[in-house]
């Protein structure tokens, strides 16, 4: 029998807005990299392709199901964008060495020149929003009260250094 959920503890007002923030950072990222992808003349689907053969983790082979999983697509579309991605020549099939009936995924050059551009965007993006997506992370992640002992966490400090600009004093003890 399936244990019952605990009931999760609701979310306050602030881990709202750091969810949503969060959320909208990820979003604003993700069509700033759509459109730059355009501009160049590509659809982004096929560099985010590029980017998962490239950038997939060791063990991993770049294969048609690994992609699918990395991308959240199922495998007929998949299939379908690797089908584009070929046609434009930024990728190639071939057969695997170890098991001759599986086909592997691999980038050309044209492949590389798309990816070297576009991921270079996206890291420079990522530079200038990459702070505000982090922090609205931090918040989702960290407990936003005092703790028991007295003490607040570091991202609290910050947020008072930064609002008064000063370093925040030591909080006094209940005896004192």
């Amino acid at each position: 029998m399936l244990k019952e959920k605990a009931h999760p503890k609701p979310l306050t007002e602030a881990e709202y807005k750091a969810l949503a923030e969060f959320r909208y950072q990820i979003r604003k990222f993700l069509r700033h990299m759509e459109e730059h992808a355009r501009e160049f003349g590509h659809n982004p689907q096929q560099y985010q392709v590029l980017l998962m053969i490239e950038g997939l983790p060791k063990g991993l082979k770049p294969i048609i199901s690994t992609l699918a999983e990395r991308m959240q697509l199922n495998h007929n579309s998949m299939v379908e964008l690797i089908d584009r991605c070929e046609e434009r020549g930024l990728i190639r099939r071939a057969r695997s060495g170890a098991d001759r009936r599986q086909v592997e995924l691999a980038i050309t050059s044209d492949g590389y020149n798309v990816l070297r551009k576009l991921a270079s965007a996206a890291r420079q993006e990522l530079r200038t929003i990459g702070p505000l997506m982090a922090e609205a992370l931090q918040s989702l992640l960290q407990d936003l009260r005092v703790p028991k002992h007295g003490f607040e966490d570091g991202r609290q400090r910050v947020g008072k250094i930064r609002k008064t600009g000063q370093e925040p004093s030591e909080p006094r003890s209940k005896t004192s």
